[in-house]
């Protein structure tokens, strides 16, 4: 779907669904909590080992589709995913969550400027709040699988490790919103030929970028606008709503995305 291409009563229907699960995290319990729609509970993350090993965590069979075929190299632009998709397209990822205090203003920041993303959620994240990572699919934003717990050295693991990463990942997403992730993004995007192995045999699509701001080591508002200027049609653009304070994120995202908007760029989910 195009920019401006929305059903007149989408709005409305998406600023209820913002505003019933703002007021269940304002008022912890009570009447607004009963307000929210009734989700079944994810289930436990983690599973016990016999005889009294460490807990693993609890992997439940997700892939449902076709086979993937192993690529070469992740996706860096959008028409290597999306052959098809306008010239104008652009793609806006946002890692690291769902993060109860800042996917929220991000979430309503996409709706007021019409814009859909794509969120590579960390699987513990998911697990712990799995009405955010529905809140995302809700509002027409994809999902991409991050790792269950986002290790920085997640590339450089063992096969084993790698596999429980994405995997286990994958588990705690689908168990949280239903929906299982066709996109795998890698912590700091870094790749090994194991891990684009292993997010092929669980169908799905090794996704990078080539727009980094580094809003995450929150070099100032500034900074980060100017990095996000510099997008053009075709490119991943990579910014997050969790692992840290966001506001300088929130704060950029409101003065960008109302200006490559006015250039014709057409905000696209992978």
């Amino acid at each position: 779907m195009q920019n401006g291409e929305v059903p007149p009563d989408r709005d409305a229907v998406l600023s209820r669904r913002r505003l019933l699960y703002l007021s269940a995290v304002v008022v912890a319990g009570g009447a607004s909590a009963a307000l929210l729609p009734r989700w079944p509970s994810p289930p436990p993350l983690w599973e016990a080992a016999p005889n009294g090993g460490a807990a693993k965590p609890r992997v439940t069979p997700t892939r449902d589709g076709p086979p993937v075929p192993v690529r070469a190299r992740p996706v860096y632009r959008v028409q290597d995913l999306l052959p098809a998709a306008v010239a104008t397209a652009v793609a806006l990822t946002v890692d690291d969550g769902p993060d109860p205090h800042w996917t929220p203003q991000v979430l309503a920041l996409l709706a007021r400027h019409r814009v859909q993303a794509t969120f590579s959620l960390i699987g513990r994240q998911a697990h712990a709040h799995p009405d955010l990572a529905r809140l995302i699919l809700a509002e027409g934003h994809t999902i991409c699988n991050h790792t269950m717990t986002h290790p920085l050295t997640f590339a450089r693991g063992t096969p084993a490790e790698i596999r429980r990463q994405v995997e286990g990942a994958q588990s705690a997403i689908v168990g949280a919103t239903g929906e299982a992730p066709r996109l795998f993004r890698a912590p700091a995007g870094v790749w090994s030929p194991t891990v684009l192995q292993t997010a092929a045999r669980n169908g799905m699509v090794p996704i990078d970028w080539n727009v980094d701001p580094r809003d995450w080591s929150r070099p100032g508002t500034a900074h980060i606008v100017r990095r996000m200027l510099a997008t053009r049609p075709g490119d991943i653009v990579l910014c997050h709503d969790g692992g840290g304070n966001r506001e300088e994120t929130v704060q950029a995202l409101g003065k960008v995305l109302p200006i490559l908007l006015g250039r014709g760029l057409t905000f696209i989910p992978l």
